[in-house]
């Protein structure tokens, strides 16, 4: 099932992904039970049909990165829809690329500006992508790595720049995360029910 295909989407329809995560584990009110409540009474997700142009560069980048990151780190990567977390119903991730043994994530990230891509080689990964990272390991503990790999093809001298994250040292941010899905889950459920005649 390839990502956005409608197949994907309607997978997705009332779960909770690597976009939504960070609402689930910001501590701040928001909306993520209503959101996950109307998508399940809908019985789709509504697609954002918007791309932008580093959305696009991303898109049309994305297999020549996983291509050059193989061959660099030896490692095969394939192409998958989304896994489905071992703990809930509502929830799954949607990787760039899983390694053969299926225990390492792929999370690719394509910029045509030269100087984020230095940005994230002095000086980490931005903090924004932290919570899409701790998703990889909420969903399953088969996953034991996330290779985040920032791909810029006009930095010839260094076109990947990549950054390996361990499922140990994310442990309690991942057992307070499945914690708050569990209650999330259960909270969509009993309001769905009381909504519904």
């Amino acid at each position: 099932m390839p990502q956005q295909s409608f197949e994907w989407h309607q997978e997705r329809c009332g779960s909770i992904g690597g976009t939504s995560f960070s609402q689930v584990i910001s501590g701040k009110k928001n909306r993520l039970i209503y959101n996950l409540i109307n998508e399940r009474l809908n019985g789709y997700v509504t697609p954002d049909d918007y791309i932008s142009d580093d959305m696009q560069f991303g898109l049309d980048n994305e297999d020549a990165a996983r291509e050059l990151y193989s061959e660099k780190s030896g490692i095969k990567f394939h192409q998958v829809g989304m896994i489905k977390s071992d703990y809930s119903t509502i929830h799954h991730a949607s990787p760039d690329g899983l390694s053969e043994d299926e225990t390492i994530v792929l999370e690719i990230k394509c910029t045509d500006d030269g100087a984020i891509h230095l940005q994230r080689h002095f000086e980490g990964v931005e903090s924004s992508h932290m919570p899409q990272i701790i998703n990889y390991f909420a969903v399953s503990d088969q996953i034991k790595e996330v290779h985040f790999v920032s791909y810029c093809p006009y930095r010839e001298e260094r076109p990947i720049v990549a950054y390996v994250f361990k499922a140990e040292h994310y442990q309690d941010k991942i057992a307070e995360a499945r914690k708050k899905i569990a209650e999330i889950e259960a909270e969509v459920i009993k309001k769905q029910q009381e909504f519904v005649f």
